[in-house]
Parts: C-alpha cells; structure tokens; sequence
C-alpha cells in the first residue's frame, strides 16, 4: 500500500503539472458587470463562469458582487482578473449565517463551528447548461458590462419539458 501510494502522488503532480503549463500563457480579456435578482442588486453573491467545450482544460473563474450588484472576475487558472474568450456557463451562490447575515470575512481563522446555508435556489447554484439563460459568451474584447439576470422563482423554461 506504501508503495503505491508513493508512485501515485509524484504521478499525479506530474500530471497537474503537465496540464497546467499549457494554460498559463493563455490571453485574459476583462470580464466584468452587474447582477440583478428578482430586479435587485445583492452583495456577496459569488458568480462562477465555468467554460465549455471552446475553453478546453480551463478551470474558469469567479468574481464576488459589491453592493450595487458589480463583479469583476478572476480566472482560477491564472488568479488574474479576466478569462480566455469562449462559452460560459454561470451559476450563482450566496451563503450566510443561518439567521440571513453575512458569515465571518477572514474564513481561514472562522470558528470551525460556524455553519453557512445557501440562500438561493439550487437552479441557480447548480444551472443546466443547456438553458440560454444561463450561458454567456466572453468576446476576444472581453465583456466588461455584462447585465446579468436571475430569479429566485423557477421559470418554466427552467422546468424543461413537460
């Protein structure tokens, strides 16, 4: 059992390593706007862009909503801000303390006994990719005034066929 895991860890690494160095030097554009909910602006609302097929091997990239709803992403890749042009899918998440306030700021440090919920709906955590709704496409300019739109009511797009 030693044995094996002491091939299998370096593998892996190798691996990580290999698939990463062709990522790096992949062009950024900036990618950036606002999000609205049921018309309104909320804060701490992380948005991730996960890329489809047109990004290969990309991790994609997220940005956190201010008070007026404004986001500027980071690629995860990179930790830089922007993303390679192509198809994104976006989800939306924002967790708080139980009773709706925001949780701790420094998480590294949180008490280990804090407990975070999701308050938005499960559609728009886990979006089907397959719903324009949820798809954007970033420019080879980028995309730096994205209107981004959710509901927290299920629209009957969302409910696929029935």
């Amino acid at each position: 059992m030693h044995f094996r895991s002491s091939l299998v860890i370096p593998g892996l690494i190798l691996a990580l390593t290999a698939t990463g160095c062709g990522r790096i030097s992949d062009p950024l554009v900036p990618v950036g706007g606002k999000l609205s909910i049921d018309g309104k602006t909320l804060d701490g609302v992380v948005v991730t862009f996960i890329p489809e097929v047109t990004v290969k091997g990309r991790l994609g990239g997220t940005g956190v909503t201010d008070n007026a709803g404004g986001f500027i992403v980071t690629d995860l890749d990179q930790n830089k801000p922007g993303l390679p042009p192509g198809k994104y899918t976006v989800s939306y998440s924002r967790r708080r303390l139980p009773d709706g306030s925001p949780g701790p700021e420094d998480r590294t440090t949180a008490d280990p006994g804090i407990i975070l919920v999701e308050t938005l709906p499960m559609y728009l955590v886990t979006p089907n990719p397959k719903f324009p709704a949820t798809q954007v496409v970033i420019s080879e300019q980028g995309n730096v005034g994205l209107e981004l739109k959710a509901s927290k009511k299920l629209s009957p797009a969302l409910m696929g066929p029935g």
